[in-house]
């Protein structure tokens, strides 16, 4: 997919105006880049684990200049039109960006245009310039690719695709005691970098069993499930809410020679209670996802209705902030009793057992 990025330079004072202006045009959403850091309110809303270290690359922190920027896709060949799983699509999440056409985008950054030389005649909005440039998936994909490096977790060497083992690893492929598992993240992410996934991975290699099947919420570019099929596991399904992360999970299925029969995918929202999910039950379920919705996977009716009577729930994405609320929401459920609690930085994963 590509975009045109639009960048507006205000100031802080000014932002909820200029903001004001840019959804008057038809404008979907926008973000907003300051030095102000969020509120309490405001981070609950976004229901944001990721803890803010720093003011937004350009922004200096005691600077009253922001930059307020909208994105607009635009027609690009390379664009796949989104796949039917297993003929299993939950519409109601499915993207539905506005494809604007060159007439279209010119129309809109005139009406804008208008609309900030009206707004800086009664009021201070700083610059009230515009900035233009282009992104795409793969442009994101080839900047990534300098600051992905090998990741070893337990007994299993996450290589990027375009990487050579590392001397350091060489024998312990050689004889088997570290298994490489190669990965290209594509725009799915899931890497096996960042702490979440990590803790995930080691809370799955350290419950699962030789063959279990697995059951993967979110499964992005199916990290987790990779490396529970090179670990043993028999058959993994993973769920997403939307199509984009297939191309990425079938490319790494393919450049790690796993048979794509033993990894199924499914476009599904788990917490649809209307979902038509069919796979049985699961021996381990992994989910690396925001707390809000872990909290509800694990009431009643939920995450517990797809598995066995004591099978494990590994979860992570988790800040170490939400511990207590989602040990609340286990302990809400007599089916899951927690069993453990894994850290690793700021970060937690709390894993459950199923027990009735």
């Amino acid at each position: 997919m590509r975009w045109i990025t639009v960048t507006v330079n205000t100031t802080v004072q000014a932002e909820d105006l200029v903001s004001s202006a840019v959804l008057s045009c038809g404008v979907s959403g926008v973000q907003i880049d300051d030095s102000l850091p969020p509120t309490a309110r405001e981070m609950e809303a976004m229901h944001n684990d990721i803890l803010p270290e720093t003011a937004p690359e350009g922004i200096c922190e005691d600077d009253s200049s922001a930059r307020v920027i909208f994105y607009l896709r635009v027609p690009d060949p390379a664009d796949r039109q989104p796949d039917v799983v297993q003929g299993v699509r939950d519409e109601s999440y499915a993207i539905r960006d506005r494809i604007y056409s060159e007439e279209e985008i010119r129309d809109l950054l005139d009406q804008l245009s208008s609309k900030l030389e009206s707004l800086k005649e009664m009021n201070d909005i700083g610059p009230g310039t515009l900035e233009l440039s282009s992104t795409s998936d793969s442009d994101w994909i080839d900047n990534w690719k300098q600051y992905y490096v090998p990741i070893l977790i337990g007994n299993i060497l996450i290589l990027p695709e375009w990487s050579e083992v590392p001397d350091e690893y060489l024998e312990p492929v050689r004889d088997g005691t570290v298994t490489v598992v190669r990965l290209n993240p594509g725009t799915a992410f899931g890497t096996g970098s960042h702490e979440t996934t990590k803790l995930a991975i080691m809370g799955l290699l350290k419950y699962m069993r030789q063959g279990d099947r697995l059951l993967d919420i979110g499964t992005g570019s199916g990290i987790i499930g990779l490396c529970a099929l090179v670990s043993g596991a028999s058959e993994v399904v993973g769920t997403e809410i939307d199509s984009s992360c297939i191309p990425s999970v079938e490319h790494n299925l393919a450049i790690n020679g796993v048979d794509p029969a033993r990894f199924t995918v499914e476009i599904a929202n788990l917490l649809d209670s209307g979902c038509s999910f069919r796979h049985g039950t699961f021996r381990i379920i992994t989910a690396n996802i925001l707390s809000p919705v872990i909290a509800a996977l694990a009431a009643p009716g939920y995450a517990d209705r797809f598995a066995e009577r004591g099978g494990i729930f590994v979860t992570s994405g988790l800040a170490a902030t939400r511990e207590e609320e989602i040990m609340n929401a286990f302990a809400a459920n007599p089916s899951w009793n927690v069993v453990d609690t894994l850290r690793l930085g700021d970060w937690i994963s709390i894993i459950a057992q199923k027990t009735l």
